[in-house]
């Protein structure tokens, strides 16, 4: 049986103030994205634009090699509080990814790992290999509480019975096992009573916590609102409450993409955030580069209209830090204190 806590009770722990602590000497949370490929096309997705390939910078899986090479570089940062193996894509599409969770388990490179996944891939032999790996929370996120619903939001072939099989299954292996994996089931609310009421009645028996949650979207891109439902009205949300002119992400986390670029934000799908490139860079270099500060100086500066990314967004209002009130000055100052190795007696 799973040793670790409740999902929804790990997300509502007490949390350092980042207002007082940027600039990080490392970042707390880190997306490591084992593959940009997916297996479904889902309307809420990015993955369902004809040019996704083109303008994500091309299709890939991360290699061992790539992983490794990581892993040595956060360790060199002090290693993380939270390693997500997810960003576009569907992590199971690479082979690699038990052995991506093994590695990390044993270099000791993170507090905890965190994967997001539709379940459609989730075999018995990919199931066992990731709990024995010590994989932390397996969060599947399900796209519809019945069969029509679902095959319509994922444009895929795959029923929705296919994806309860295999969370049943995930579920009595780690039982039998006795693996740490906690597992999380998630649907974004249909806003139809009976559907969400399916989906739970579906998903609870067989998984450690079953939730609805609230729509969000990608970073406004110009081809519409993804989450399908009204830009203010999903500003009212709870998601949302947590309204603010500075974005707190580039201050505390990376993502990693898989083609080894580095941008620092987990809805830039299309690498538009960029801050380094790991292939030539450490990551390191990249958390106290240049590109990064200047990068969190246009956000405390209210720069954010001069990046393509951030100049629509609404994610930043899901984050519960506030940076509103640090002033540039008194963030270049706390920089210039941050000890390094380099500068470190």
């Amino acid at each position: 049986m799973t040793s670790n806590s409740a999902y929804s009770h790990l997300r509502s722990q007490p949390r350092a103030s980042l207002r007082d602590a940027a600039p990080l000497r490392a970042p707390f949370t880190l997306y490591v994205e084992p593959t940009n490929i997916c297996n479904f096309k889902c309307v809420y997705c990015p993955e369902s634009f004809p040019d996704f390939e083109e303008r994500s910078g091309g299709l890939h899986r991360m290699d061992i090699v790539g992983f490794e090479r990581i892993c040595d570089q956060v360790l060199e940062l002090g290693g993380v509080k939270t390693l997500n193996m997810y960003m576009m894509g569907e992590p199971f599409v690479n082979k690699n990814l038990a052995d991506f969770i093994r590695i990390a388990k044993q270099r000791r490179i993170a507090d905890r790992i965190i994967i997001t996944s539709n379940g459609s891939l989730l075999t018995e032999d990919a199931s066992r290999r990731v709990i024995e790996a010590g994989l932390d929370y397996l969060r599947i996120s399900v796209y519809g509480g019945q069969s029509e619903p679902f095959a319509r939001k994922t444009q895929s072939k795959i029923p929705l019975d296919r994806v309860h099989r295999n969370v049943a299954r995930f579920k009595a292996l780690r039982d039998e096992m006795k693996g740490p994996t906690f597992l999380y089931v998630k649907m974004i609310d249909s806003e139809d009573a009976v559907e969400n009421q399916h989906f739970l009645d579906l998903f609870s028996p067989i998984a450690d916590e079953t939730v609805v949650e609230p729509v969000m979207n990608w970073n406004d891109p110009e081809e519409g609102n993804l989450a399908q439902v009204d830009r203010e009205e999903m500003l009212q949300t709870a998601l949302f409450q947590n309204k603010k002119t500075v974005c707190p992400f580039p201050f505390y986390t990376l993502v990693i993409h898989s083609d080894l670029r580095v941008s620092v934000c987990c809805v830039d799908w299309a690498k538009e955030t960029v801050v380094g490139d790991l292939k030539t860079q450490t990551l390191a270099d990249v958390w106290r580069g240049e590109r990064l500060r200047e990068f969190q100086l246009a956000h405390l500066e209210r720069r954010q209209s001069e990046i393509g990314a951030c100049k629509n967004c609404t994610y930043l209002h899901t984050a519960p830090d506030n940076l509103d009130d640090l002033s540039v000055r008194e963030f270049l100052t706390r920089a210039d204190q941050v000890v390094t190795p380099e500068n470190a007696e």
